[in-house]
C-alpha cells in the first residue's frame, strides 16, 4: 500500500502529530473569524428588526371595540371547539355572529377566553375564525370535512385557497 515513514525517520510519529496539531490551530484561526463575521451579520438584522419592531405599534382593541352588535346569532357550538361555556363567553363580548367571529384576531379569543378563567378546549382557538368563515359562508361540507380532518389529527390547517 504506502509507507507512513517513507524516510524511515525515528522521529516521525511525532512530525506527523506536529503537523495534526499545525493544521487544527490554523483551521481553528480561519473558522473563527469566519463565524465572528457571521455572528456580527446577524446581530446588525437583530437590531435592524428589533428597530423596526419598537417602530411598529401593535394596538390590540379591547374585546368590546372590536365587535360591532348585528342582529340574530348563530349556534357558535356549531365550531368545532367550543362548547357552551366557550360559547357563553364568547356571546357576553358581543360575538353572536359566525361573521363575527370570523372577523376576530385569535389573540383575542385568546386573550377574552384567559380573562374568564381555564377552559378545557377540544380545539386551539386558532381555527375557530376559520372555521366560522366557512360556516358564515354557509359552505358546511367543506366544513364538517375539515372538522372530521381535524378530529382525525390529519390537517389542523384548512386549505388556504378555500379562504379569501
Amino acid at each position: 500500500m504506502f509507507e507512513l515513514n517513507p524516510f524511515h525517520l525515528e522521529e516521525a510519529s511525532l512530525l506527523h502529530f506536529l503537523m495534526l496539531q499545525g493544521t487544527a490551530v490554523l483551521a481553528y484561526f480561519i473558522f473563527r473569524e469566519r463565524f465572528k463575521r457571521q455572528l456580527t451579520q446577524l446581530t446588525d438584522k437583530v437590531r435592524v428588526l428589533q428597530d423596526a419592531l419598537d417602530i411598529e405599534q401593535i394596538v390590540e382593541l379591547e374585546a368590546e371595540e372590536v365587535f360591532a352588535t348585528m342582529p340574530g346569532r348563530d349556534d357558535l357550538k356549531e365550531i368545532a371547539g367550543i362548547n357552551s361555556k366557550s360559547e357563553a363567553i364568547l356571546n357576553s363580548i358581543g360575538v353572536f355572529r359566525f361573521t363575527q367571529l370570523a372577523e376576530t384576531p385569535v389573540t383575542t379569543v385568546r386573550r377574552v377566553l384567559a380573562e374568564h378563567g381555564p377552559l378545557l378546549h377540544t380545539y386551539d382557538p386558532a381555527t375557530w375564525p376559520n372555521q366560522a368563515y366557512l360556516a358564515a359562508e354557509g359552505r358546511w361540507d367543506e366544513l364538517r370535512i375539515w372538522q372530521e380532518q381535524m378530529r382525525r389529527g390529519e390537517s389542523r390547517d384548512i386549505n388556504h385557497q378555500l379562504l379569501p
